[in-house]
């Protein structure tokens, strides 16, 4: 029991010799683990005081601005000054040249010329446009002179143009007389379209139409006949075309187009006429017209094309 109380009371491990130097080792236990350090790439932003930094803006932005719109309101006041100034340069300029137009005798017309005039004389028209010499060129008025000319019942059409410095042009279409109707020993000459040209006491070499219904009492120079009349000038056009390709319109005399069913012809110089009936098989009508009127050359009479049975009937001589 001794022994055991003396071992326990001195333990070497326990017990500090004087004068030996012992490094203990500590144990890796009880060693205290470093924190690792945290390491932040990003750089924390220094704390600043918002409301001076935002003071600041706003007196930069307004400073600015006020700038900013003192640049427009000059650019905007440079921009209408230019503007205005270009106006009225360019507003001189073209007043400059319309007083030099309109006032420089250099424009006065010198010659009047008209073109493609035949049934009228080149004077009647230059006096019916009221365009006269020494007139300045810009000053004529040309759709009034226009409207003039076409109170001239021949004129279908009328351009008229300037040629600078001084040359007045009047080129005029003419209608030409295709027609004829015969009223108490006068003819009235009208053209394709049933315009009345002029009434005269000579007749034409053409042909001439009976069984008009317009009013013949009061026709004028440049009116028409009536749409019952002109409505059959289409027919008349065929007829008178089929005549033309067999040779033998030259022979046509007159036409009657009282009844646009059937049409009668009358060749005077050959004493004959022709019933032809509506415009229908047309060109085969035109070879019987032509056919018969050569077998039948020195007779008198009608040939019958408005039934199927196409025939040559002489005219009855009366005994005396």
């Amino acid at each position: 029991m001794t022994r055991k109380k003396r071992s326990e009371q001195y333990n070497m491990d326990d017990e500090v010799i004087i004068g030996y130097n012992v490094k203990l080792k500590k144990d890796k236990t009880t060693k205290k683990q470093k924190k690792p350090k945290i390491t932040n790439n990003t750089k924390q932003p220094k704390k600043v005081n918002n409301n001076k930094s935002n003071e600041r803006n706003v007196k930069k932005t307004k400073k600015t601005t006020k700038t900013s719109v003192k640049k427009k309101k000059n650019n905007k006041a440079k921009k209408i000054l230019f503007a205005i100034i270009k106006l009225m340069l360019i507003i001189a300029i073209i007043v400059g040249i319309l007083f030099f137009l309109f006032v420089s005798p250099v424009f006065n017309i010198t010659k009047i010329r008209v073109e493609n005039a035949s049934k009228i004389s080149a004077n009647t028209y230059i006096v019916l446009s009221e365009i006269h010499e020494g007139e300045n060129i810009f000053k004529i008025r040309k759709e009034k002179a226009k409207e003039m000319i076409k109170h001239e019942s021949y004129v279908e059409d009328v351009k008229i143009r300037r040629e600078y410095p001084g040359t007045v042009v009047i080129d005029v279409t003419e209608r030409t007389p295709k027609y004829m109707i015969e009223k108490s020993g006068m003819y009235i000459y009208i053209d394709k379209n049933g315009y009345i040209l002029e009434i005269s006491q000579t007749p034409l070499d053409t042909c001439l139409l009976t069984g008009i219904l317009t009013d013949l009492d009061n026709v004028q120079l440049g009116s028409r006949l009536l749409e019952e009349d002109i409505s059959k000038f289409s027919d008349l056009i065929k007829i008178t075309d089929g005549l033309k390709n067999n040779n033998i319109e030259a022979k046509l005399y007159s036409i009657d187009i009282s009844d646009s069913n059937n049409y009668a012809l009358e060749f005077k110089e050959e004493n004959k006429k022709v019933i032809l009936g509506d415009v229908s098989n047309l060109s085969t009508k035109m070879l019987w017209i032509k056919e018969l009127m050569e077998l039948n050359k020195d007779e008198s009479g009608t040939i019958h094309l408005d039934t199927n049975n196409i025939y040559f009937s002489p005219e009855q001589k009366t005994e005396k």
